[in-house]
């Protein structure tokens, strides 16, 4: 990837506290190395010459975000306290750039994954309460802000049923993103990483999120394995439908205009026709 353009002023700051937070890894001041990964907010680099850290750097900041820097990093640090996400050794005062643990990221087994979620459900109460009503307004009033009809096709009777019925749910702490890309291995421990999504809602759907893209198959053995004897057919079936909704309604509201195509037809197939 291509060599960091980064030099933020709270960049400077963390890699100048270097000494508090390497934990005696080199003698000498470490250096932002390649850009290992970026999603629509964050970039992650390597830390030269360290084996084991890895910096992230939030870029862009937007009111799309269930949690702010900050608070994300604040439930990120709970999270490692449980094993379940990895150290913060250190974070700005914004939670703007953090330095934690370098993950490495390869296939992961079903089950891993899902024990993962199923314990991740067990945490808390923590955060705020992520009501997907509320998630689906604030997506189609930035998509209106760009001239789309969204907004109305959203006000359907099927539409506004499904997200109460998961509104409605017994609500438990959510990590609301935690497909195949954000989670990691340290060693033989299996760690969830970018929190922003986190908070207290629907664990239907914060199931069928992080088991979108599986066959249908693996899908519901996932789903019962984080559920066990709390999983419901309708929730399921509802909260299959609504995923795509919401990621499409993201896509609409950041101008991921590829991505957005691609989910258009499955809007069509569950609401629309």
């Amino acid at each position: 990837m291509a060599v960091p353009t980064d030099h933020d002023p709270s960049i400077e700051v963390a890699l100048d506290q270097w000494r508090q937070w390497s934990l005696g890894d080199t003698s000498d001041r470490p250096t932002l190395g390649e850009l290992l990964g970026e999603g629509s907010a964050n970039r992650v680099y390597e830390l030269l010459p360290l084996q084991h850290h890895v910096l992230r750097f939030t870029y862009k900041s937007h009111e799309l975000s269930v949690n702010p820097s900050r608070q994300e990093t604040e439930l990120w640090k709970l999270a490692a306290t449980e094993g379940l996400a990895p150290a913060v050794y250190y974070h700005s005062d914004g939670g703007d750039v953090v330095i934690t643990d370098r993950l490495s990221f390869s296939d992961v087994p079903l089950e891993a994954h899902a024990e993962l979620c199923k314990q991740i459900h067990h945490l808390g109460p923590w955060g705020s309460r992520l009501r997907l009503t509320e998630v689906v307004a604030t997506y189609c009033a930035a998509v209106t802000e760009k001239l789309s009809p969204i907004a109305s096709e959203t006000e359907r009777p099927a539409i506004r049923r499904d997200l109460s019925q998961l509104d409605s749910e017994s609500s438990v702490f959510c990590h609301n993103d935690l497909s195949s890309q954000n989670i990691g291995w340290l060693g033989d421990q299996l760690l969830a990483i970018d929190w922003e999504y986190a908070a207290m809602g629907s664990p239907h759907y914060d199931v069928a999120s992080a088991s979108d893209g599986m066959k249908h198959n693996e899908r519901q053995e996932f789903a019962m394995r984080v559920l066990e004897d709390t999983f419901d057919k309708n929730l399921w079936s509802t909260a299959c439908r609504v995923v795509p909704l919401i990621n499409y309604l993201w896509a609409l509201a950041t101008e991921d205009h590829h991505t957005a195509l691609s989910l258009r037809t499955v809007f069509e197939e569950h609401y629309l026709t």
